[in-house]
């Protein structure tokens, strides 16, 4: 530590030059930070994904009769079928979209991850209006057990109004992204009762099976239940159309990794040429130390501190605005922010590529520093 201010005297010599490269390495940390976040998020998706649990939906698209839930039930390893019915919509505002899940009380079986009691999955059965919702939504619009809403849809009533109304019986949470569950609820009896058109219809049956290693089998075989029905199905496990979705973004990983590879290479070039200009400007200096008795490798210490406190600094700065940036981003794009996921610890990677880079931006230059002969370097004064 006696050698500190020595290392600071050195990197506040230049102070314009310090600065500028300490920014750059800032905005880089911040860019690896954010991508580091990303990838967490994809990757999250990806192991959140079962392969006990399958999507049966209209092959051609449209809707399915609901009937096909017994037949499905039927198929050898089957254990739970849930239909559930999308009601999209807004609250108040167009600007609040959202969509409520018309379902029953097979769907929490399907669905394990929901945190919701059996007591609030009875009460949902026997009340038409009710609605479980996603402690999300209820911090988003100050919503609480008791409260009655109303959801503005595409889809018409009875009564010719295109408004639902649902009373909140409960605040659900989701075991997989803790504190940020949009999960809105309804009873399919409620909107099939009181809908014009496609009653006795869904868009989708969630699936859970036995056996994850016959999701293929499975699925196979609830698909050739159909085949030759008006409605045919494609039948496919969560984690497979999970790959699926997030294929159509392209190689995640790939593009990440090599962004990042890209920053690492830039920032050695970057710190790398200030090393060099601060040791080939302070050499008669170095040579003057020399004369004071510091040794080749007290010499070599030096420029490996100031590069590696000027890269763990700077780093450090980017990872923890990256960190800041994270909910933001998930306040700014609620629709993709279980995309976006990112922890201190998911980023330790970052300080040992900050610690990388400093040592190896340092090493050419620390290397001069070592070998200078005494003469010759005062000889530049």
């Amino acid at each position: 530590m006696k050698y500190l201010p020595l290392v600071l005297a050195g990197l506040w010599r230049k102070p314009a030059r310090t600065i500028l490269t300490f920014l750059s390495i800032v905005v880089a940390f911040v860019l690896f930070g954010i991508l580091s976040a990303i990838d967490a998020g994809f990757a999250h998706q990806l192991e959140a994904a079962r392969l006990d649990r399958l999507f049966t939906d209209p092959r051609f698209g449209g809707l399915m009769p609901i009937a096909y839930a017994d037949k499905i039930a039927g198929v050898p390893g089957v254990t739970v079928v849930a239909p559930r019915k999308g009601l999209g919509g807004y609250y108040q505002d167009r600007k609040n979209g959202m969509g409520a899940i018309m379902t029953d009380e097979r769907f929490f079986a399907a669905r394990p991850e929901i945190i919701v009691t059996r007591a609030e999955i009875e009460q949902l059965r026997r009340t038409r209006t009710g609605a479980l919702v996603g402690n999300y939504y209820a911090a988003k619009y100050g919503w609480k057990v008791g409260d009655k809403i109303a959801l503005i849809t595409n889809t018409p009533r009875n009564d010719g109004s295109r408004t639902w109304t649902f009373d909140i019986l409960g605040i659900t949470d989701d075991a997989d992204n803790p504190g940020d569950s949009e999960y809105f609820i309804g009873n399919y009896k409620y909107l099939d009762e009181g809908r014009v058109t496609d009653k006795g219809t869904t868009d989708r049956f969630l699936v859970r099976i036995a056996d994850p290693s016959r999701a293929t089998q499975v699925s196979r075989a609830i698909d050739r239940l159909f085949d030759n029905s008006p409605a045919p199905t494609r039948t496919g496990s969560e984690k497979a159309q999970a790959q699926s979705g997030l294929q159509a973004f392209g190689d995640i990983n790939f593009l990440t990794h090599a962004v990042i590879t890209a920053v690492i290479f830039m920032l050695l070039f970057l710190t790398g040429n200030t090393m060099m200009q601060s040791v080939r400007e302070r050499v008669p200096e170095f040579g003057v130390l020399k004369t004071l008795g510091f040794s080749d490798l007290g010499l070599l210490g030096l420029v490996f501190a100031e590069a590696a406190i000027l890269c763990l600094v700077a780093g450090l700065a980017g990872l923890a605005l990256s960190q800041g940036a994270v909910p933001i981003a998930h306040r700014l794009m609620p629709e993709v922010a279980s995309l976006i996921q990112s922890s201190w610890s998911a980023l330790l990677p970052g300080f040992g590529f900050a610690l990388l880079v400093g040592f190896v931006s340092a090493l050419l230059p620390a290397l001069r520093a070592k070998r200078l002969n005494i003469v010759d370097a005062l000889a530049n004064r």
